[in-house]
């Protein structure tokens, strides 16, 4: 298995090479833990794994049978991929994860990844916006609020609302420090999406932008931030909002009706 101390190590030993702190290289190295979340998965035969790293999740998501496109930003990980995991339904890209256009995938496909920490929020954001089935994701705890945060909530914010209108989402399970070499000084989390059999058909890129606009100064009143939008006055008569609410306190139900009247 490679989600293990030893496989990690002797890996990093004879490729010569240090974990990149620049590109959030922490290997996992608990495999039952990791393991146990790949069971917990549903997982379309279409899979986009970002970063793969030395391969340690790739390796359960071909065991499930999945035809997996590994995307991933240093070239010494994917020549050692190409080289030691070398499988028909397994395709190693050499890119970078923020610039994939996870749009163009043919549907339905999932994608899955540990993230690294630095671009957890845009990252995500990139993805869902394409509307996978299914996402599933290892990323820092503190990032992983963003999907949960309630209204008022400091870090509410688009993704909260595009993650609670269109997913089931729950965390999957928790993973310490000593879950990764070398240890992060953070707590880790794995969470899953299942794409909602009721999901809204309005366009995800749109109403992101539109929340994004909307909380842009959360603090000011719905009616500000509704400035650049003609019929704003209407829109918020007719679903009974106070012009003096303010945008931060809008529940992601509220925000797609507004967003469908404007």
């Amino acid at each position: 298995m490679r989600a293990s101390a030893e496989f990690v190590k002797t890996a990093l030993r004879d490729l010569e090479k240090t974990p990149n702190r620049a590109l959030g290289q922490n290997f996992c190295i608990d495999g039952g833990r990791l393991s146990s979340c790949v069971d917990r998965m549903r997982l379309e035969k279409n899979v986009i794994e970002i970063g793969p790293g030395l391969g340690a999740l790739t390796e359960l998501l071909l065991a499930k049978n999945a035809c997996v496109t590994a995307l991933e930003k240093d070239e010494t990980m994917v020549a050692f991929l190409r080289e030691t995991l070398s499988h028909p339904n397994l395709s190693v890209r050499h890119g970078d994860a923020l610039k994939y256009r996870y749009a163009d995938e043919a549907k339905p496909f999932s994608v899955v990844g540990n993230l690294p920490y630095y671009i957890t929020t845009p990252l995500c954001a990139a993805v869902l916006k394409a509307l996978p089935a299914s996402f599933y994701c290892m990323v820092q705890k503190e990032a992983s609020d963003r999907f949960f945060a309630k209204p008022k909530d400091d870090c509410y914010g688009p993704l909260s609302i595009l993650t609670q209108l269109y997913y089931d989402a729950a965390i999957l399970d928790a993973f310490p420090e000593d879950c990764f070499y070398p240890s992060p000084n953070v707590q880790s989390v794995f969470v899953g999406m299942t794409k909602k059999p009721d999901a809204p058909e309005d366009d995800p890129k749109a109403l992101s932008a539109f929340a994004a606009n909307l909380l842009s100064m959360r603090r000011k009143t719905i009616k500000n931030n509704l400035k650049p939008y003609p019929g704003a006055d209407e829109a918020l008569k007719t679903l009974g909002i106070p012009p003096e609410t303010r945008a931060e306190t809008l529940p992601p139900e509220t925000v797609l009706a507004l967003f469908r009247l404007l």
